[in-house]
């Protein structure tokens, strides 16, 4: 079995590496060079997003509706050239309109479509230990479990329409963003009233918020670090953005959402578009006028 992958950036890299592990692949990306590596292990390089006609599954990772559209459509017409019957798999955060257009580009080139995207941050993506949310038929998934356990310790199917799974991740990540905001109160809070950070961020992980989004965000913002690569702040507020969208479609109120996309736009003006969304919490202490964390 022949398998593409398109798009290796922070995310898409680590999770073609896994799958590179067990699975012959062929991978393209927009900068070629992102490809050496997997290339030293093994990996085909494709040339261009017209090398992909021999594979059984394509999958992708992309940033936003744009980059997707532009690899996959022309019109209303599947721009990509894969062979009838093939899988393809998109694993990027998108608008539930944008998986339509896909469904239906794909259906005409008679060619079977998941809705895949993943759960999890760039390093747990090279350690295979993100999560996956799937939508679409129940059996095309069963015929790429072993891909998405390639990349996966946990697989979830979300339903037969692959929108649906595009709605779980807009969820998810507007809950992360929710917890990254109160994460950010809470520490200048309690670091305005004296209280040590270090002490504050004890208290948050080993007791009420042990959970791991809490584990993963609590040290970065206790300590102001940001990681690279990180999930820049940019496609946070695309996130947010999508999820404000879906649920003005859905006449579902969101009404903490316009406070965190404002605190991204807030961070995005002051020249932190690009780094880890985490950097909320130095927006925050700076509003705050508390200095920047000593490192230890």
């Amino acid at each position: 079995m022949t398998l593409g992958f398109i798009g290796l950036g922070a995310m898409g890299l680590g999770m073609a590496q896994r799958i590179n592990k067990d699975h012959a692949l062929k991978v393209y990306n927009r900068s070629p060079e992102k490809a050496a590596s997997l290339v030293a292990e093994g990996a085909q390089q494709a040339t261009s997003l017209q090398n992909f006609t021999d594979c059984d599954i394509v999958c992708s990772m992309l940033s936003d509706d744009a980059a997707v559209e532009a690899v996959y459509l022309s019109g209303d017409t599947l721009a990509l050239p894969l062979k009838e019957n093939s899988i393809s798999i998109s694993h990027s955060t998108i608008s539930p309109p944008m998986v339509d257009r896909l469904v239906a580009a794909h259906e005409r080139a008679n060619v079977r479509f998941l809705c895949v995207p993943v759960l999890g941050r760039p390093d747990k993506a090279a350690e295979g230990q993100l999560v996956t949310v799937a939508a679409g038929e129940r059996n095309t998934m069963n015929e790429v479990r072993s891909v998405l356990e390639a990349i996966s310790t946990r697989q979830f199917w979300m339903g037969p329409t692959p929108r649906q799974a595009a709605v779980t991740k807009l969820g998810m990540n507007f809950m992360i963003a929710a917890a990254v905001e109160a994460l950010a109160e809470s520490f200048t809070l309690t670091r305005k009233a004296g209280i040590d950070p270090e002490t504050f961020l004890t208290l948050i992980t080993e007791t009420l918020f042990s959970a791991p989004i809490y584990q993963a965000y609590a040290p970065l913002i206790a300590r102001e670090e940001n990681p690279t690569p990180g999930f820049k702040t940019a496609l946070g507020l695309k996130d947010v953005n999508l999820a404000q969208q879906t649920a003005r479609d859905l006449r579902v109120p969101l009404p903490t959402a316009e406070v965190i996309a404002n605190q991204l736009r807030t961070a995005i003006a002051a020249g932190y578009a690009d780094e880890d969304w985490s950097i909320l919490a130095r927006l925050m202490a700076q509003t705050a006028s508390l200095p920047p964390i000593k490192r230890r």
